[in-house]
């Protein structure tokens, strides 16, 4: 028994994080979050067709945020995320396919630039 738990612990200790394509992206992000501290959650990761996307401070990310809360008409509500969590999945679906999607992004040198592409 005492064998088993000090196997256990030694993988507890050793958890190493793991994500394809998307779930790279995760990975990646959870790596980098927090200036690199992972709180001892896992020591390391792999990650399989997926990187950092570069999005810039998440601060950015505020403008779209708020069009999906104007266009599910959540803004009056106080809690506009448990408003959110209340809407329709098509109307939630609606808005956000407003907003720009991770293709919509392009990264020159240091500078993030947006480019939408008009709908055919």
């Amino acid at each position: 028994m005492h064998f088993f738990l000090i196997l256990l612990l030694h993988f507890l200790i050793h958890i190493t994080s793991w994500g394809e394509s998307a779930g790279a992206i995760s990975v990646s992000l959870q790596m980098l979050a927090n200036g690199g501290n992972t709180e001892g959650l896992f020591r390391a990761a792999f990650m399989e067709s997926g990187a950092p996307v570069p999005v810039g401070d998440i601060t950015h990310g505020q403008k779209y945020y708020d069009s999906i809360v104007a266009n599910t008409g959540c803004s009056s509500a106080t809690d506009t995320l448990a408003c959110l969590r209340t809407v329709p999945y098509a109307s939630l679906k609606a808005a956000i396919n407003k907003t720009p999607g991770i293709f919509s992004f392009q990264v020159i040198g240091h500078h993030l630039f947006t480019k939408f592409i008009a709908p055919n």
